[in-house]
């Protein structure tokens, strides 16, 4: 495996990068910097300043004097100097060139106000040769000024940075340097760290020991741990809930397998002897087996359902009088059990549904709604219409869900007590399971609500049918 493969080792490394270019920048725009500012001109700038003070103050003696006889003397100084010097009069019409042209290649401006807008500073003039020189302006009297200029100083740049730059740059560099590898170190290690932790984590849940990933590091990182921490919880309950449901099958397939067996080596073995005693063999075997048949078909609809392979047969149904065909087929457990039955229907609203499946969700919880509720209860049947779908209610009086086992109710084999209801009352926890799955597959809703002593409440959402 690559170094360059970790990720703590590429952070790292982009770190490094990112800085090294960061000085790499500074020092450059250093140089462009230092390149163009004054300093370096710094000792032209006040040779050029005490030059043009002197020269100006002495021309003005010699104006004042016998100006021609001079103006030798005045140049030579200048070339002493090593200066060009031009006088200008007061309209910026040059008068004296000490390089002999009296077309001075300098701007033609004003020199009173540039005088007075640049006092004591320098100016930058490039001529026709594209020679760069600075210059300054001084007046001589009322009528006169001088300008003198000395061109720009060729200064190696180079050598002004091994000489006074470099060497200090080069240190402050290293250290900074090496003090930003460690602090790039530290933050890799302190972003990879919660990633590593994940990483480690994820390595043991494949051996089957996961414990929950502490939620550290950035927000994303905390969010990736969360998802993992959460696929865990589902990986945990898929795998409970599948050996839970290998261990239910195994136990609703053994006691009716149990009974058949017994009963039909009673029969072989000539231990049932009379009529009476066969036809009761017989039934108990027709019985058992057609309880297999049930529950074999109703692992088939659930696979089916899962897998989404069920075939729904739909057509347009009236909501009302399909729980009213329900409650036909239950009425006389209603009767037996003195139950009141009170109705809240909407006006009459039609769906697109499975009529089979559809009437097996209503008898599945219509069957649970009469068992678990007493003798002399009340069951409340109530339909309404809202935002696109029809929400059919269905509240009893009966004994409750305890609230830890509201969440799992629909699980397949799952009872609220087992040991509460036996013989022909006894289910195999599939029903509700069915159910959740038809309205589902729907495209519906079905939740439930309940106070433990006080009842409970299905509530089945199904879309409406709309006019094609």
């Amino acid at each position: 495996m690559s170094v360059f493969s970790s990720i703590n080792t590429r952070l790292w490394l982009t770190y490094v990068l990112l800085i090294a270019f960061v000085l790499v920048a500074a020092f450059t725009g250093i140089v462009v910097a230092f390149q163009s500012s004054p300093f370096l001109y710094w000792k032209e700038f006040i040779r050029l300043n005490y030059v043009t003070d002197s020269l100006a103050n002495r021309l003005n003696y010699y104006i004042e004097e016998k100006w021609s006889s001079l103006i030798d003397v005045f140049l030579a100084d200048a070339e002493l100097l090593d200066v060009r010097v031009i006088v200008v009069d007061d309209v910026g019409y040059p008068t004296l060139d000490s390089e002999g042209s009296q077309n001075a290649e300098f701007p033609r401006v004003n020199p009173s106000d540039a005088f007075k807008r640049s006092e004591g500073n320098i100016r930058v003039f490039r001529d026709q040769g594209t020679q760069l020189w600075f210059y300054q302006i001084r007046p001589i009297n009322d009528t006169y000024f001088l300008i003198a200029a000395i061109p720009r100083p060729r200064i190696q740049i180079r050598t002004i940075f091994q000489d006074e730059l470099l060497n200090p740059l080069f240190r402050v560099g290293l250290i900074a340097l090496a003090i930003a590898f460690l602090i790039s170190w530290f933050i890799a290690r302190w972003i990879t760290r919660p990633l590593k932790n994940i990483s480690n984590s994820a390595q043991q849940l494949a051996s089957g020991d996961f414990p929950p990933i502490i939620l550290e590091g950035p927000s994303e990182v905390q969010q990736l741990a969360g998802v993992i921490n959460e696929m865990d919880l589902k990986v945990r309950n898929s795998l409970q809930s599948q050996k839970e449901f290998v261990a239910n099958v195994s136990h609703e397939f053994k006691t009716p397998l149990t009974s058949i067996q017994g009963f039909a080596q009673a029969i072989f073995d000539g231990a049932v002897e009379t009529e009476e005693d066969k036809q009761h063999a017989a039934q108990i075997i027709l019985d058992e087996t057609n309880r297999l048949d049930y529950l074999v078909n109703d692992l088939l609809m659930l696979a089916r359902l899962d897998a989404g392979t069920m075939k729904l047969i739909k057509r347009k149904l009236e909501v009302n009088q399909i729980i009213e065909n329900v409650l036909e087929k239950f009425k006389y457990r209603i009767e037996k059990k003195l139950i009141t039955i009170k109705k809240r229907y909407d006006e009459q609203t039609f769906v697109y549904v499975d009529s089979e499946r559809i009437v097996q969700v209503f008898i599945n919880l219509f069957d649970n709604a009469i068992k678990f509720t007493q003798t002399g209860g009340q069951i409340d049947i109530s339909t309404r219409v809202e935002k696109g779908f029809i929400r059919i209610s269905l509240t009893d009086s009966g004994i409750g869900i305890p609230k830890e086992d509201i969440e799992r109710i629909f699980d397949r084999f799952y009872q609220v007590d087992k040991s509460r209801y036996r013989g022909n009352d006894k289910g195999v926890g599939l029903g509700l399971s069915i159910a959740h799955q038809i309205v589902l597959a729907h495209g519906g809703e079905i939740t439930v609500t309940s106070e433990l002593g006080k009842g409970s409440c299905f509530m089945v959402k199904i879309p409406l049918a709309h006019e094609k």
